[in-house]
């Protein structure tokens, strides 16, 4: 029988046969699918561990990522400003805003994988590894879908827009997708709330996406 990082391994190795029809391909506890619109990620969490009664429990789920690609232009642009590498698309991340909105918190708690008391050897608990396993499928589904819906057109911007009280890194990531729109008065009207929405604009991502503005020839 399986200790708990042994099952934890296993495990995560379903989760990623589960992604492979979604397109997904990647190596230990991350898969990566490049599409027009940017690249989505899914990933396994860091584990948390924890010893109750001296009996570890290691705790663990799944996150995702979808980056658009004008944003990981953005990205790359920024960095070349600063002197650093570019970052291959499908090593992209960010903006990391509503990655996982509105999933359940069904699908976005913690699994836990515990020790079976009952045996010397301390595997993992028979009735935690069922419990993941038969969770997994749709959690996977979910978090594919929604990491791949997140890269069509506009979407990730649209939901931006539709935030109730956006905070300066949204205005931010706003500007950065509307600037793949060209000009126009939305634009005019999200660098205006980029710059309101920080104190000072020069010590935030307002400056880099303003400059990225007018590196595209976009008036500011």
């Amino acid at each position: 029988m399986d200790g708990p990082d042994s099952a934890l391994r296993r495990l995560t190795r379903e989760a990623g046969k589960l992604l492979r029809p979604y397109g997904f391909h990647g190596t230990e506890a991350s898969w990566t699918q490049v599409t027009a619109g940017g690249v989505a990620t899914i990933r396994r969490t860091r584990t948390q561990r924890t010893w109750t009664d001296g009996q570890q429990a290691i705790g663990f789920g799944l996150e995702l990522c979808a980056t658009p690609r004008a944003w990981w232009e953005f990205c790359n642009w920024r960095d070349g400003v600063r002197g650093l590498p570019p970052t291959a698309l499908e090593h992209a991340t960010g903006p990391g805003l509503i990655d996982q909105r509105g999933l359940s918190e069904e699908l976005t708690g913690l699994w836990s994988l515990r020790v079976d008391p009952a045996h010397r050897a301390r595997p993992a608990l028979q009735a935690d590894v069922d419990t993941v396993r038969a969770e997994l499928p749709v959690r996977v589904h979910a978090y594919a879908r929604r990491a791949l819906r997140l890269l069509e057109p506009d979407a990730y911007l649209n939901e931006l827009l539709a935030e109730p009280n956006p905070q300066a890194a949204t205005w931010e990531a706003i500007v950065v997708l509307l600037a793949a729109h060209g000009p126009g008065p939305r634009l005019d009207d999200a660098v205006t709330q980029l710059r309101s929405s920080v104190a000072d604009p020069h010590e935030s991502g307002a400056d880099s996406a303003i400059a990225y503005l007018r590196g595209r020839a976009v008036p500011v």
